[in-house]
């Protein structure tokens, strides 16, 4: 039987067994032959007049008239379940929200042209972005286009950020991996429903919602502290296009404190309700919003919780959290684990869009971002060299939780596969915001660091409460009252990472004595 035959015989089986598969999940099911043998009204069998669930015992009369009781308890779990779901379905727009109103309540920005620059570099735990970092230099702005219209975010060449609209979804990269290839440019910012020319030579971004969250970020070349803020006020500008640009303010905002986290109480429908009424109706999903509306939140109309609903809406924001921190700490998904031999997971488990075989994977959705913010393709990079790529660990190699009170090291194989640098970071499991070690201090270890290395090129990595004697080069300082978990950095991975063939080791613990 000759080679060709063969591969015949395997592509036909192959094609057979597809086609008996696809008939076998319906995908090809012709109802005209398969609907079965005839059945008549005493086939249908109507479920229990009395029915028991996890919310209590649910009784019937007249074959299905719900007693008052069941009414009482059917309406607070339905409400109940819409809350939960809710809580995580608009997560990415709270969290994107709380961010905008913090920088202004907080940061006390004065208009979308004011600017915040982390120029420690990055922050301190006295700013809990989520699992922002304190390796690199930011400079985050808030635009408004319903107060600014059209507005213009102007960059140096060599800057590189990201814009995200008022549902953390990607609008465009700015740099290198934008429009402008990294040689700087304007960048106009439309609002809804804008359709006039434009006549300069801009790149225009057409935003589907108002508010829209810009972040840049500055290596080596910006510097810190002063030197930072002085180089941010002189290359980057955000102003009104109607206005050019205009008299602003430029702050070191590392260090000054700042609650940019939705919060996991029934308060956080207030917020919803804010983001509602103020962002155009077509930015939502009208399933999602007619939800909404039987929890009282609709567009145009008060929001005025009696004491049931907000009973309700409260257990269903702490129920929400419940069920996030349970999807990222304890992700149920066969592909989480970046190398399956090990504890480190993906945070991106797929892409940046969070759609996969034409749905949206709502679980990924949450494992982004119920621990970080910014979605952006270049996040996950494929592509040697160019963007980020993150990893998280919550276990050590023993598959335990990671507890501040224990002493680990961290083996890391010689020669990471980065072209910029890699870094790693704790982070508090409450707040997913940078672990405070004592005193408002965070210390993460970098390449750019110059960590001691050992005579094979491996790096040993310390993670306590105090520091190992001579080690303190190679020393992240953990609280030993607190659990935490780490984010491995890599700027600019190389083939060594995308391909999986440099594999990062697990935490282990080392004695105390």
């Amino acid at each position: 039987m000759t080679i060709t035959r063969i591969s015949l015989i395997l592509l036909f089986a192959f094609a057979v067994t597809s086609l008996v598969l696809a008939q076998d999940n319906g995908e090809n099911r012709n109802l005209f032959k398969t609907s079965g043998k005839k059945q008549t009204e005493k086939d249908f069998k109507p479920a229990p007049e009395s029915m028991i669930t996890n919310f209590g015992t649910l009784e019937f009369t007249g074959d299905g008239f719900p007693t008052e009781a069941t009414v009482q308890k059917v309406y607070d779990e339905l409400d109940l379940q819409r809350a939960t779901q809710a809580y995580m379905d608009f997560y990415p727009a709270l969290s994107v929200y709380a961010i905008v109103k913090s920088q202004i309540r907080d940061f006390k920005f004065e208009s979308s042209s004011d600017i915040a620059i982390a120029a420690g570099p990055g922050w301190l735990p006295s700013e809990p972005f989520l699992t922002g970092n304190n390796s690199t230099v930011y400079a985050i702005a808030s635009l408004d286009l319903k107060v600014d219209g059209p507005t213009v975010v102007e960059i140096p060449p060599g800057m590189y950020g990201t814009a995200n609209d008022a549902l953390f979804k990607f609008l465009v990269d700015f740099g290198s991996v934008g429009p402008d290839k990294g040689k700087g440019g304007k960048y106009l910012f439309v609002p809804p429903g804008f359709d006039q020319n434009v006549t300069e030579d801009y790149f225009v971004i057409q935003s589907s919602s108002y508010r829209v969250w810009v972040m840049m970020r500055g290596f080596g070349e910006v510097g810190a502290g002063d030197q930072a803020v002085a180089w941010f006020k002189e290359k980057l500008k955000v102003y009104p296009l109607s206005s050019g640009v205009r008299s602003a303010t430029y702050g070191n905002a590392t260090g000054v404190g700042i609650n940019p986290l939705p919060p996991e109480d029934g308060s956080v429908f207030e917020m919803l309700n804010e983001i509602i009424q103020y962002e155009p109706t077509e930015l939502f999903d009208p399933e999602q919003l007619g939800r909404l509306s039987t929890l009282g939140i609709r567009k145009g109309k008060p929001f005025a919780p009696d004491k049931r609903m907000r009973r309700i809406l409260d257990q269903g924001a702490k129920q929400g959290v419940a069920m996030s921190r349970t999807i990222v700490y304890a992700s149920r998904e066969k592909e989480i684990k970046y190398w399956p031999e090990r504890h480190w997971e993906k945070m991106f488990l797929y892409n940046t869009t969070f759609e996969r075989d034409g749905i949206t994977d709502i679980d990924a959705r949450t494992l982004w971002h119920y621990q970080a913010i910014v979605v952006s393709p270049n996040l996950l990079s494929t592509t040697p060299g160019e963007g980020t790529a993150y990893l998280t660990t919550f276990r050590d190699n023993a598959g335990t939780y990671l507890d501040g009170g224990k002493d680990y090291v961290l083996r890391v194989p010689a020669n990471p596969p980065v072209k910029r640098f890699w870094a790693v970071t704790a982070y508090d499991v409450a707040t997913r915001g940078l672990l405070d070690a004592g005193g408002n201090s965070n210390k993460s270890v970098s390449s750019m660091d110059d960590p001691e290395i050992n005579e094979d090129g491996t790096i040993h990595l310390y993670f306590s409460a105090k520091v190992p004697k001579g080690k303190e080069k190679n020393w992240v300082p953990i609280n030993p009252d607190k659990g935490f978990f780490l984010v491995f950095r890599f700027y600019g991975p190389l083939e060594g990472y995308i391909n999986k063939s440099w594999t990062l080791n697990d935490l282990e613990i080392v004695s105390n004595k």
